[in-house]
């Protein structure tokens, strides 16, 4: 069965789309074919999947995202010259536009779900990288997903919006009356620096405010926790994932077992 994962966040800066990149990597590695879709206006796939902004909406994730949709993905090749089996489609700045015309559309929150029923995929593994903030992207992600995967930074802000998008996840699920409704996987703490108190006290240190304990409470599971690196921000910048970038750099392997996670749900 095709996994379709939401990877979600509300706050900016999380490091979502990095992440999303190098889990399709490690994904692919291990013999999996993926597709990432860009669903966030910003375009940060494009640059860190080292592609070129698509020159027309056609091109785009806007495509998919119509009635008149006949199954032509706009799919772009991810680091051809260096391995197979993963593709893109992009996002961008025309997801503004696109946003808008769901609004007004009947079944906006499930066109996405609508073109990957009627024209389905054949990767193994489709990764949904989201809007850093809840919008109506996230109601069109969630409603293609089969699961959904938060990415939160250790700091108090972006954990107490981590937990209301948890919320809001339970929520939507409901009003959109999602059948199977999507699993929620884990959350995954990104950026992780051990020389910062706080991300020290949010993620064991302090029992009142630890991340962990609390996701036990809520029966969520928590990945491996990813640290912050120069390395992995150069790769991005570079249009790689650590994996191509930096072979030997230990945050692969926190990237290998997610990816594994993920095969074995």
């Amino acid at each position: 069965m095709q996994k379709r994962i939401a990877i979600m966040s509300n706050a900016g800066g999380t490091g979502k789309t990095t992440f999303a990149v190098n889990l399709a990597y490690q994904l692919a590695r291990i013999g999996q074919s993926v597709c990432l879709l860009g669903c966030d206006p910003n375009g940060s796939l494009t640059l860190f999947a080292g592609l070129d902004d698509p020159p027309e909406p056609a091109q785009t994730l806007d495509h998919v995202l119509n009635t008149s949709f006949s199954g032509d993905y706009p799919l772009y090749p991810v680091w051809p010259d260096r391995m197979e089996g993963i593709d893109a489609v992009l996002g961008g700045l025309v997801l503004t536009q696109t946003a808008k015309r769901l609004e007004k559309e009947p079944r906006g929150a499930y066109l996405l779900a609508d073109a990957l029923e009627d024209h389905p995929l054949s990767h193994d593994v489709l990764l949904l990288d989201c809007p850093g903030t809840i919008e109506r992207f996230h109601e069109v992600a969630l409603s293609a997903s089969t699961h959904v995967l938060v990415v939160i930074r250790p700091v108090d802000k972006d954990i107490d919006a981590g937990f209301k998008l948890l919320n809001w996840i339970y929520d939507a699920r409901k009003v959109l009356r999602l059948k199977p409704a999507p699993e929620i996987l884990g959350v995954c703490p990104n950026g992780f620096r051990k020389d910062l108190a706080m991300h020290r006290d949010n993620m064991g240190n302090d029992p009142e405010r630890s991340l962990p304990e609390a996701l036990k409470s809520m029966g969520i599971h928590k990945f491996p926790t990813i640290r912050e690196s120069a390395h992995l921000t150069n790769a991005s910048a570079n249009g790689l994932p650590l994996g191509i970038w930096r072979t030997g750099e230990e945050i692969n392997k926190a990237f290998e077992e997610i990816a594994q996670m993920i095969v074995e749900v």
